[in-house]
Parts: C-alpha cells; structure tokens; sequence
C-alpha cells in the first residue's frame, strides 16, 4: 500500500497553531494590563492571574499539538 502523502497540510496547521498562539499571548497581555491598570484592584489582580494561568494552559496544548505535527503522530 502506498504511504500517504500529507503535503502542506502540516505546515498549514502548524502556522494556524502559532498564530492562534501569538493571538492568544496579544490577548493575555491587554487583558493583564487593563485588569492592572489604575492601581490594581484585588479583583484585577485576580482577573490577571486567572488570565495568566489560562494563557499558560493554553501555550501547553499549542506546544504539544505542534510537537506531535511535527513527529507526525496524531496527538
């Protein structure tokens, strides 16, 4: 049986994983900044690090679906 040829579409869901990421991390840092702005509130302080917190979550997800491209195994 002839082995499948994938063709640019690894790449091209390569490139939409680190765009969805670098969208993300713009997000993260705007909404850090407006929850810390005008003092940093208890509320703003926690609204950023829940922020945070998901944005890491998230670099995770993206890094391992680009690694398994990458290996060319399913993750």
């Amino acid at each position: 049986m002839a082995e499948r040829d994938p063709g640019l579409q690894p790449e091209r869901t390569r490139l939409a994983w680190r765009r969805t990421t670098l969208s993300g991390t713009v997000v993260a840092v705007l909404a850090g900044r407006a929850a810390l702005a005008g003092g940093g509130s208890v509320g703003g302080v926690v609204a950023c690090a829940v922020c945070c917190f998901g944005w890491l979550g998230f670099l995770m997800v993206a890094h391992r679906r680009i690694r398994g491209l990458a290996g060319g195994v399913p993750g």
